[in-house]
């Protein structure tokens, strides 16, 4: 790429996790962290909104590429090893997009990188790369401190580098005390929580160090740091935090109180470190992946579920940028994750990727910039820096940083059986994608896979509970229903039995220890127990209210709010009933009443805005939009609601842009394209373009907008392609039918019905029919080399050809192709393929473990087949 004259510009980017801005404003209006402050005073700063699952490694990978998790590869905290015999911890390894420093790697500008998650092992960059294994200390100082393989790159600083790390046994008193001023009174031996303090401050330390002397003696354009600790120090002190909480003990509270708060100033301390090293001539981005509750909206509880600490997260973080160029003491509205790596490409004078998922925060800078865009960084060759593909890690350090996430709470221990430990990781990367998927409205995606779940473990309620999710935004009444009568009836039963054996066992365990069965009883048992009937209660609501029946729905959410003490989500759904019933006063009621509580919650600013609309109180209705924008900015429903408040107040042309970017942020929103539309007719005299929307919206299914639950986004169309972006397709004589599929899916019987319904097949016999095929296989012989060589295809026009799924990529990319893509149950495929192989003399042995290798690889062979047709 063509560099412009920002591209000397130097850019540190600081990652706090978890940092919050509600801790941050009080420490700065009582002069604890100037240096925060004079980010704020002398640049541009606001909220950042999360992604969800709100788990770190997805979260700071999205950071970096600008990307949502199904296009970057990270989905959560471990992964299975390459051979499938084992578990180990997320790596950079899985990334399958450009980080901001690859990008910058190739237009000649040198990075330094430190503790990023997850960058293990060090990509080998122009510059200096110091990965997330390198801050852990196991076990005591005097055993030695060896630094993991592939921590450092280049190697040759690696020695250098490792003696800058600070182990938690060489930690002064005079370091520890000004956050447990009483910790010379702590039992270690019966108090863990002080071990889990030192070592979070030595790695915070570690990281500190190794970034200053990094911008001191390296030579550098873009610095990215990255802190994990504020979080470790949330997830192990935030309950202390004042004011107590009514579940914390006194003496508790009187240890611990101190520390959340002395961890926060710490970190305003090793900013200002890094402000002057860095210099006044570089452009400073701090950042969190998301908020962490420091008040009431703190829970009591983490729920036994994996990742079950991140319900102490909460949906913004923070977001501070200054230097040349930043516009002084702005405010920053409708920031997302996303958007870090377009703007910092845009700080760099290179264009942002089309199909990075962000905006270029243009708010923040002085003078607007000029924004570039290409169509994917992916698709521009040369040295990036990454990892060559066959790059595999070093076992040791792997289990060093699983080790870690045990001891925060994130993932379980693995199981002794490691097929069991590789099935369950692979659960929750599925999981995790799916739910991501659903955070970006890719419904059909996200149903799919929850099916899948739900098939392998109907115990497991959470899949459940979001495979409803999908089934409700997809308009599914019929399995809705269905899924609500399962957990109805029973796991109703299954939560009365678990409860009953909990408290048995607990009673019995109290008296003499669990034999090794009781223990694996008490253990299910509390997994039984998980299955409460409230939830089967709210989806039931959920579903009355989709059939319109609201003032039954009604009912059943005020019971249940009063039971949870008005719960924001449930409260929201009160007031979207409300507001169905014509009862405008009660939910405007509602809807502030959930602000009291949170002020950020988004979907309550929207019904605030929906009330106004029905009032005709336009100006109202605008800003309680713009206050949503605010926290979201990337809601369509939003936008859209934006558009008609302002078209009300003959704001024309506002309004035709508010509809244009809830049209580009879901294409699917027929609702929009009908007021652009009317909008463009009436007052642009733009008639063409008008017509053309209303086309589109014609040929989309039509959602209820917003109704009873809140205001959830307009549903996808079932068949999961935007109606907008399908091509003109060839005329069928002018085109390669293609039938695809797995190996014994059934391609061979697909080609025997289309041959009977009179199409033309590219067919050379060679392969005659046999016991596994009577009728014959209907294959083409020249494409099993096709690629090698493609020129087999030529003069197929008109024909249908069976091509197994492994064999699209090799498709010229301009070569017209209508294709059938056929799906069989796995294990169907699987065991015909056993039985071939058998008669054929090449059986090969069969194991579980095998059988899971190959469905992965099928299942990921299939998923890049849609992808690319799609």
């Amino acid at each position: 790429m063509q560099r412009t004259e920002n591209s000397r510009r130097k850019v540190l980017l600081i990652g706090w996790d978890a940092a919050d801005w509600k801790v941050i404003r009080p420490l700065i209006a009582a002069g604890k962290m100037p240096n925060v402050e004079k980010l704020v005073k002398s640049g541009a700063s606001g909220p950042i909104a999360t992604l969800h699952p709100p788990l770190s490694p997805m979260l700071w990978t999205s950071i970096t590429t600008g990307k949502r998790p199904f296009k970057h590869g990270i989905h959560g905290f471990s992964e299975p090893t390459p051979d499938g015999r084992g578990v180990r911890p997320i790596s950079n390894l899985s990334r399958t997009s450009k980080a901001i420093w690859n990008i910058l790697n190739q237009n000649g500008l040198r990075s330094i990188v430190v503790g990023w998650w997850p960058s293990h092992p060090a990509e080998p960059i122009d510059g200096v790369m110091v990965s997330d294994h390198y801050h852990r200390a196991r076990g005591p100082a005097r055993e030695g401190w060896p630094l993991p393989a592939g921590a450092v790159h280049p190697p040759e600083l690696a020695e250098m580098i490792a003696s800058l790390r600070v182990h938690p046994d060489h930690l002064t008193p005079e370091q520890v005390e000004p956050f447990v001023p009483l910790a010379r009174e702590i039992d270690q031996d019966r108090d863990k929580r002080l071990a889990l303090l030192l070592r979070t401050l030595a790695e915070s330390m570690s990281i500190d160090a190794a970034a200053n002397w990094l911008l001191e003696n390296a030579a550098w354009d873009f610095v990215a740091v990255y802190y994990d600790s504020i979080d470790h120090f949330c997830h192990g002190f935030m309950k202390y935090h004042p004011p107590r909480q009514s579940w914390v003990g006194e003496r508790d509270f009187e240890l611990y109180h101190n520390v959340v708060s002395m961890a926060y100033q710490l970190h305003d301390r090793m900013l200002g470190a890094l402000l002057r090293k860095a210099g006044d001539d570089a452009t400073v981005i701090l950042i969190s992946d998301h908020g962490f509750h420091p008040d009431h909206l703190r829970p009591a509880a983490i729920p036994d579920i994996p990742a079950g600490p991140a319900i102490e997260h909460s949906d913004f973080g923070i977001l501070a940028m200054a230097g040349p160029g930043i516009a002084a003491s702005a405010r920053l509205d409708g920031a997302s994750l996303l958007d870090v790596t377009p703007t910092v490409l845009t700080l760099y004078g290179l264009p942002a990727g089309a199909d990075m998922d962000g905006k270029v925060l243009s708010t923040a800078f002085s003078k607007t910039p000029d924004i570039e865009v290409i169509p994917s960084w992916e698709e521009i060759s040369g040295n990036d820096g990454r990892h060559p593909p066959d790059t595999r890690r070093d076992p040791v350090a792997a289990q060093e940083a699983l080790e870690q996430m045990i001891a925060l709470g994130y993932i379980e221990r693995p199981d002794k059986n490691r097929e069991t430990a590789v099935a369950r990781t692979i659960r929750e990367l599925r999981y995790n994608l799916a739910e991501a998927y659903q955070d970006a409205g890719r419904h059909l995606d996200a149903h799919r896979i929850f099916s899948e779940l739900c098939a392998a473990d109907p115990d497991e309620q959470r899949f459940a509970v979001r495979l409803f999710a999908s089934c409700q935004a997809l308009g599914l009444d019929n399995e809705m229903r269905r899924i609500v009568d399962d957990l109805d009836g029973r796991r109703r039963a299954l939560f009365d039995e678990g409860v009953a054996k909990v408290e048995a066992l607990s009673m019995k365990e109290a008296a003499a220890p669990l034999s090794e069965d009781e223990r694996r009883e008490l253990a299910r048992s509390r997994e039984l127990a998980r299955y409460h009937p409230i939830v089967t209660d709210y989806l039931r609501a959920r579903m009355l209210s989709t059939g319109k029946r609201h003032a039954e729905a009604l009912a059943v959410f005020e019971q249940l709010s009063a039971s949870l003490s008005g719960h924001p989500r449930l409260l929201l759904d009160v007031a979207g009933l409300y507001r169905q019933l014509g009862r405008r006063e009660d939910a405007r009621r509602v809807y502030e009443e959930v602000l009291a509580v949170d002020p950020d919650n988004a979907d309550a600013h929207l019904g605030l805005c929906a009330v106004a609309l029905r009032e005709r109180r336009s100006e109202a209705a605008a800003h309680s939009a713009l206050d949503a924008l605010q926290r979201i900015h990337q809601s369509p429903v939003a936008h859209f609601l934006l558009g008609l408040a302002l078209a009300r107040m003959n704001e024309h042309e506002r309004a035709a842009e508010a509809f244009r970017t809830a049209i580009s942020l879901n294409p699917n929103f027929p609702q929009a394209h009908l007021r652009l539309a009317r909008l463009l007719e009436k007052h642009f005299g733009d008639v063409g373009t008008a017509r053309e929307h209303r086309r589109q919206a014609r040929e989309m299914n039509r959602p209820a907008l917003p109704g009873s639950i809140g205001l959830s986004e307009p549903r996808a169309p079932v068949s999961g392609i935007p109606v907008t972006d399908l091509p003109e397709l060839p005329r069928v004589e002018e085109s390669l039918v293609i039938v695809t599929g797995l190996p014994r899916a059934g391609t061979s019987m697909l080609m025997q019905m289309l041959a009977a319904g009179g199409m033309s097949v590219l067919s050379d016999a060679r392969r005659p029919a046999d016991e596994d095929n009577p009728r014959g296989y209907l294959e083409y012989e020249p494409v099993k080399n096709l690629m090698r060589d493609a020129t087999c295809l030529a003069g197929a026009k008109g024909k249908a050809i069976k091509i197994v799924t492994p064999l699209l990529t090799a498709l010229p990319p301009d070569f017209a192709c209508r294709v059938i893509l056929i799906e069989r149950e796995m294990d169907e495929v699987l065991d015909s393929q056993e039985r071939m192989l058998i008669r054929r003399g090449h059986a090969r042995e069969s194991t579980a473990g095998r059988r899971r290798l190959l469905s992965r690889e099928y299942q990921r062979l299939l998923d890049a087949a849609k992808t690319r047709l799609a």
